[in-house]
């Protein structure tokens, strides 16, 4: 096995205009775990997986930010060199079942009243990757934990 079986990530909550909305209570899942915390989140560890982590954010007074976070293997690890190496072919095989070759995107930015998706292979950089925004939420919108209204005016 190559690699480690977590990574840190970065994760924001911002309006629409991409100005930070802080303290929104957060929910982040994969295969493997859950994560909880409040934005903003420097440094949360969680455990690769080839399946995507789903994160969904609240607030009191604010709707709620949503996001797929799809994650990618990361070829350039040296992975692929394994294959010229005796048994290398299982150790890839190894490294697959249990993330260790995935990553997902190290920062991204919730638009809050949105649901979006983040891929790893957006990724350019350092800065925040890019998301797209597959949905806008209005005031009714329910939250998977079973609370009633998103946003309270």
């Amino acid at each position: 096995m190559t690699g480690e079986a977590t990574q840190a990530i970065n994760i924001q909550t911002v309006d629409a205009k991409g100005k930070p909305v802080d303290g929104m209570a957060c929910r982040i899942v994969n295969g493997s775990a859950e994560y909880m915390g409040d934005t903003p989140m420097f440094g949360l560890r969680v455990r690769k997986s080839p399946t995507p982590l789903v994160a969904e954010c609240k607030r009191h007074g604010y709707a709620m930010a949503r996001a797929l976070i799809i994650s990618r293997a990361d070829l350039a690890s040296g992975s692929t060199a394994q294959l010229l190496l005796p048994g290398g072919s299982s150790m890839l095989i190894i490294d697959h079942i249990s993330g260790f070759m995935y990553q997902y995107p190290r920062w991204i930015r919730l638009q809050v009243g949105a649901d979006m998706i983040f891929d790893r292979s957006d990724e350019k950089g350092r800065d925040p990757t890019p998301g797209i925004v597959t949905r806008q939420f209005d005031a009714q919108v329910r939250y998977a934990s079973g609370v009633q209204d998103a946003r309270v005016d």
